[in-house]
Protein backbone atom coordinates (compact mmCIF):
# COMPACT_ATOMS: atom_id res chain seq x y z
CA UNK A 1 0.00 0.00 0.00
CA UNK A 2 1.77 3.10 -0.86
CA UNK A 3 1.84 6.35 1.55
CA UNK A 4 0.16 8.19 -1.62
CA UNK A 5 -3.04 6.30 -1.71
CA UNK A 6 -3.32 6.73 1.51
CA UNK A 7 -3.67 10.09 1.34
CA UNK A 8 -6.15 9.83 -1.98
CA UNK A 9 -8.46 8.12 1.12
CA UNK A 10 -7.72 10.50 3.72
CA UNK A 11 -9.10 13.44 0.82
CA UNK A 12 -11.62 11.35 -0.52
CA UNK A 13 -15.58 11.57 0.21
CA UNK A 14 -17.18 9.18 2.33
CA UNK A 15 -19.33 7.65 -1.04
CA UNK A 16 -15.78 7.76 -2.70
CA UNK A 17 -14.02 5.48 -0.20
CA UNK A 18 -17.39 3.23 -0.75
CA UNK A 19 -16.87 3.19 -4.01
CA UNK A 20 -12.79 2.27 -3.84
CA UNK A 21 -13.35 0.25 -1.39
CA UNK A 22 -15.57 -2.02 -3.72
CA UNK A 23 -13.23 -2.14 -6.87
CA UNK A 24 -11.45 -3.86 -4.69
CA UNK A 25 -14.31 -6.15 -3.26
CA UNK A 26 -14.31 -5.12 0.18
CA UNK A 27 -17.99 -4.04 1.27
CA UNK A 28 -18.23 -1.05 3.47
CA UNK A 29 -21.24 1.41 4.24
CA UNK A 30 -20.62 5.25 4.48
CA UNK A 31 -21.77 5.18 7.93
CA UNK A 32 -18.92 2.61 8.55
CA UNK A 33 -16.06 4.89 6.93
CA UNK A 34 -17.69 7.49 9.36
CA UNK A 35 -16.84 5.77 12.24
CA UNK A 36 -13.09 4.50 11.19
CA UNK A 37 -12.61 8.20 9.03
CA UNK A 38 -10.34 9.38 12.35
CA UNK A 39 -8.18 6.44 12.23
CA UNK A 40 -6.87 6.76 8.89
CA UNK A 41 -6.55 10.59 9.87
CA UNK A 42 -4.21 9.31 12.88
CA UNK A 43 -2.16 6.86 10.04
CA UNK A 44 1.70 7.40 10.40
CA UNK A 45 4.34 6.19 7.78
CA UNK A 46 5.83 4.01 10.91
CA UNK A 47 2.36 1.81 10.10
CA UNK A 48 3.60 0.70 6.68
CA UNK A 49 7.05 -0.96 9.03
CA UNK A 50 5.88 -1.50 12.49
CA UNK A 51 2.37 -2.12 11.60
CA UNK A 52 -0.96 -1.01 12.58
CA UNK A 53 -0.75 -0.22 16.64
CA UNK A 54 -2.96 -2.60 18.73
CA UNK A 55 -5.52 0.14 19.95
CA UNK A 56 -6.24 0.94 16.44
CA UNK A 57 -7.41 -2.55 15.64
CA UNK A 58 -9.24 -3.19 18.36
CA UNK A 59 -11.45 0.08 17.38
CA UNK A 60 -11.36 -0.85 13.71
CA UNK A 61 -12.75 -4.39 15.03
CA UNK A 62 -14.80 -3.04 17.11
CA UNK A 63 -16.83 -1.22 13.75
CA UNK A 64 -15.74 -3.93 11.39
CA UNK A 65 -16.59 -6.95 13.48
CA UNK A 66 -12.85 -9.53 13.58
CA UNK A 67 -13.67 -11.04 10.00
CA UNK A 68 -14.01 -7.94 8.47
CA UNK A 69 -11.56 -5.71 10.11
CA UNK A 70 -9.00 -8.93 8.81
CA UNK A 71 -10.21 -8.06 5.50
CA UNK A 72 -9.80 -4.26 5.34
CA UNK A 73 -6.44 -4.87 6.72
CA UNK A 74 -5.22 -7.64 4.34
CA UNK A 75 -6.23 -4.75 1.57
CA UNK A 76 -3.91 -2.10 2.67
CA UNK A 77 -0.64 -5.08 3.68
CA UNK A 78 -1.09 -6.50 -0.22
Amino acid sequence: MSIQFLQQLAQSTDKEIVAIAREEGFDITTSEVKKLRPYLEQFTFSWLFLGIPKDILVEVEAVLGRKRSRQLIALFTK
